[in-house]
């Protein structure tokens, strides 16, 4: 297949209006979506990227109207949903439109990108767009346009060029289909920041959630690279020979060394680290424990996940 590589919104935009396969940049990572209407389509992306079929997509859409669309909205979550989107967040809410993909779900996980090449593409293609993030199953997320040409030149329509993520991991998830309302997946709107305007909102168990993922990054081993990850409190752990370290204190050299000054830097950088540990063939990779803000529960989330063996 041959790829389009652009920086033009509009091109991907009518790409995804006929059906087609665009790998695309948002402020959290970049994903690989399709119209959510073509379910050819969004089996042809499990497929590329070796994703479990329970492992379910999130839709992502350019306006606010098209969330009461696809969703049942109750009416104080709207608060909620102008208060935080378009952002780095994701609602699970009861699926009303039964033409959109959900992995077979009842319910349906969906997102309004903030980013402004993404939204006109979005608005270009007058669709929902169910997009995983674009990397292969279980690998760390792509954050630059780079590896994401590296990974998937040859296997989509288009690939859109906006850049390097700024937030650089995935969204938060917020199941707002139950009550009480559940935190499933951390990203960088917290669980405390979610609760003032959700005050009966709860956090979830590794258990409840591996019974039934709502939402993708719940059940299976994510984020991880093919060199070992190993998670420091103290960087004289750090060991120096085949090996990568990022974190606030570098105390002794490696053969890659990332500094990083405050945790907002450590989300941007996190996913380009273990790629580049990957691709510099390094045995491990070190990573800092998380500064105590309202960022490190999702990148602990990330960095255990990406340390686990199965």
């Amino acid at each position: 297949m041959k790829t389009i590589i652009t920086n033009d919104p509009e091109e991907a935009g009518r790409c995804l209006k006929n059906n087609g396969i665009v790998v695309f940049p948002t402020e959290t990572v970049y994903g690989i979506g399709v119209s959510a209407r073509n379910f050819h389509g969004c089996n042809k992306i499990y497929e590329i990227k070796g994703r479990p079929k329970d492992n379910p997509f999130i839709v992502h859409v350019g306006e606010l109207s098209m969330v009461d669309e696809i969703g049942y909205v109750i009416p104080n979550l709207w608060k909620v949903i102008k208060r935080f989107s378009p952002g780095p967040i994701t609602y699970i809410l009861p699926k009303k439109d039964q033409t959109v993909f959900s992995s077979g779900l009842s319910t349906i996980g969906i997102r309004i990108p903030n980013l402004g090449i993404t939204n006109t593409m979005l608005k270009i293609a007058d669709v929902p767009v169910a997009a995983p993030s674009a990397n292969i199953s279980g690998k760390p997320s792509i954050t630059r346009v780079q590896d994401a040409i590296e990974v998937f030149e040859g296997l989509v329509n288009v690939i859109l060029n906006g850049g390097n993520c700024e937030v650089g991991l995935e969204s938060t998830v917020v199941d707002v289909s139950q009550n009480p309302p559940v935190y499933l997946r951390p990203g960088s709107i917290s669980f405390e920041e979610l609760k003032e305007f959700l005050p009966l909102l709860e956090r979830t168990s590794q258990n409840d959630v591996e019974k039934n993922p709502l939402s993708p990054g719940l059940k299976y081993k994510h984020y991880a690279p093919d060199c070992e990850v190993v998670l420091v409190k103290d960087m004289m752990e750090v060991e120096t020979k085949n090996t990568g370290q990022i974190g606030f204190h570098l105390k002794k050299a490696t053969d890659f060394d990332i500094m990083i000054q405050n945790n907002q830097e450590y989300m941007r950088m996190l996913y380009s680290f273990f790629i580049d540990c990957d691709k510099k063939n390094l045995k491990r990779a070190f990573c800092e424990y998380p500064l105590n803000d309202s960022k490190r529960d999702a990148l602990l989330n990330r960095i255990l996940k990406a340390s686990t063996k199965n």
